[in-house]
């Protein structure tokens, strides 16, 4: 928060409580006055951070890959895809590999702030992501985020530092969240889309 963002918000606040005294009296002026409050909440809550995202890490350090997919790794062609990402033929014995899926609710689920079932389907995903990867001589953990894609990588590297962050997606998904790792990311940051026909766009 900038230096004169209190006083901004404490003029719309203000300033609307007043116009409303003097027009129709305080029962009228407490309205604005809370109109005005849900009016900036709602503000607040449709603003984007801009903050940068973990740490730079220095070249010479241990890699540290953190692999977002947004669906289970199962298929020949994904789980290859994700081998090239990793760069496996680079990844000795002491690179840390990590993998990370977005816990997604459903609307119903959300509404009734019920979040267990989306909890363990991304468990599910990611039991089968590990395996296969693991049977392609991949070793990695894994860990269950956040629904929105940009919080779960955001808590991921709070606690986990990731020399790179490498996100998997389908084709015409999570393209807003691409954007937004890619601009706020300290870490490196690369990009695989998966098309129709399930062959890897890098970004």
């Amino acid at each position: 928060m900038k230096s004169w963002h209190p006083p901004l918000i404490l003029l719309a606040l203000i300033v609307p409580a007043a116009i409303g005294f003097a027009i129709g009296g305080p029962g009228f002026g407490i309205m604005l006055a809370g109109l005005s409050l849900v009016g900036l909440i709602v503000i607040a809550l449709r603003l984007d951070p801009h903050d940068p995202i973990g740490a730079k890490q220095h070249p010479e350090l241990k890699r540290r890959l953190l692999v977002v997919t947004t669906f289970p790794v199962e298929d020949p062609r994904t789980i290859e895809l994700v081998a090239d990402e990793i760069e496996l033929g680079a990844a000795g014995s002491d690179t840390e590999i990590r993998m990370l899926t977005p816990a997604t609710n459903t609307f119903l689920d959300r509404w009734a702030t019920d979040f267990r079932a989306a909890r363990r389907q991304a468990q599910r995903d990611l039991v089968i992501s590990v395996a296969s990867l693991t049977l392609a001589g991949v070793d990695t953990g894994a860990q269950v985020g956040d629904e929105n894609l940009v919080l779960a990588v955001e808590d991921q590297l709070a606690t986990w530092d990731a020399t790179a962050v490498i996100l998997i997606t389908r084709a015409g998904t999570y393209e807003d969240s691409a954007a937004s790792l890619k601009e706020r990311l300290r870490p490196a940051f690369r990009h695989a889309v998966l098309d129709d026909r399930n062959e890897g766009d890098r970004r």
